[in-house]
């Protein structure tokens, strides 16, 4: 006698059936291979191991508004800067930071920055009717101070440095940028942006911290989601004298989320994995750039997590090239057309980039 079999029963089995066995293939295809992203400068070790305590900890209050969380990180940073609190503004990212900034100190106005740099705050100012002067990068494709101080003037309502500066990678010298900011600051505020600073070299550059302290006309942005590796979560923070900060505050556009404020809390104390993700982001960066110069493709000193490479052809066309190796690099910088940023990734990332490489240059 044949045994009646629900249709619910049949397709039970059947989905218990389609877990066990996995992701389905189709017949006579061949699985994917894992695409090395090297294209964003993410730290890809993080976030480090008490970030992600706090972050699976914070779940279960992510139906709650982060206020407690917000003054909590806003005291521990205004703590490690060594200002007061009215100092510090916290933003959704450094980008929202740079949103207010345009938005409160360039509008209609006028902005001198490098060029090629960071280019959300530029962008972001020409969308707003803002004229924006771009000064091209010296020779050493560092930020020409000279040129920047003089392309300022009465009309100009902020100046922006990205130091190091992305995507060259390239830093400035912290006495040089010291006077230039103490100097423009007479005019317009300038706004220094630290977000690759944790990776410099010992003696390559120098925060400008010190000016926002002393209540010079200068703001100095930082931002989470670089050696902290919380890209994702939105965390940025800018110092600077108090009237200044209020004025920025007035600009906030919305809220940080709860789980990346306590996650940006428990990092900043996480001395070891801030250490350690250093030293494996640097050791990579020179195998990089050593290997590059190696094979006679020129490099910037790069001082953050990427290097910046004259590849020798359309970067397009090296993009195309290391794709088909499953290694995702970075977008067109123009001027610089030959020219690629790549990210520095895991130890295994990077070996799969320097294997890549010379089939790459070579073709």
């Amino acid at each position: 006698m044949p045994i009646a079999i629900s249709r619910r029963a049949l397709l039970g089995t059947a989905a218990a059936a389609w877990a066990a066995a996995g992701t389905p293939r189709v017949q006579g295809a061949t699985p994917k291979k894992r695409v090395a992203r090297l294209s964003a400068n993410e730290n890809p070790y993080g976030p480090g191991p008490k970030a992600r305590a706090a972050i699976q900890a914070a779940v279960a209050e992510s139906c709650r508004y982060s206020i407690g969380s917000y003054t909590q990180l806003l005291d521990a940073l205004a703590r490690h800067e060594n200002v007061a609190r009215e100092n510090i503004v916290l933003g959704a990212g450094s980008g929202e930071l740079l949103h207010m900034l345009a938005l409160e100190y360039v509008g209609r106005g006028e902005l001198v920055t490098a060029w090629p740099t960071f280019n959300q705050i530029t962008a972001y100012a020409e969308k707003l009717g803002a004229s924006v002067k771009r000064v091209p990068l010296d020779a050493a494709m560092r930020h020409d101070l000279p040129a920047m101080a003089q392309a300022t003037t009465g009309n100009t309502g902020l100046v922006y440095v990205c130091n190091p500066n992305n995507p060259t990678g390239t830093a400035v010298d912290g006495s040089r940028l010291h006077d230039f900011c103490r100097a423009v600051a007479q005019q317009a505020l300038v706004v220094v942006d630290e977000a690759y600073l944790e990776l410099v070299e010992p003696g390559a550059t120098a925060s400008m911290v010190d000016l926002a302290r002393a209540g010079e006309n200068v703001i100095v942005l930082r931002t989470f989601s670089k050696i902290h590796g919380l890209a994702g979560l939105r965390i940025g923070y800018g110092i600077g004298e108090a009237n200044n900060m209020a004025r920025l505050r007035r600009m906030q556009m919305t809220f940080p989320n709860t789980i990346g404020l306590e996650a940006a809390l428990a990092s900043l104390n996480d001395a070891e994995f801030l250490a350690q993700t250093k030293r494996a982001l640097s050791i990579d960066r020179r195998r990089m750039v050593e290997v590059c110069r190696a094979l006679g493709l020129d490099c910037t000193d790069s001082q953050g997590n990427f290097i910046f490479v004259n590849t020798g052809m359309p970067a397009s066309q090296f993009r195309e090239r290391m794709l088909a190796h499953s290694i995702e690099v970075g977008r067109n910088f123009e001027p610089y057309s030959n020219w690629c940023r790549v990210s520095v990734g895991t130890r295994a990332e990077t070996d799969q980039f320097l294997a890549a490489l010379p089939r790459v240059a070579a073709a």
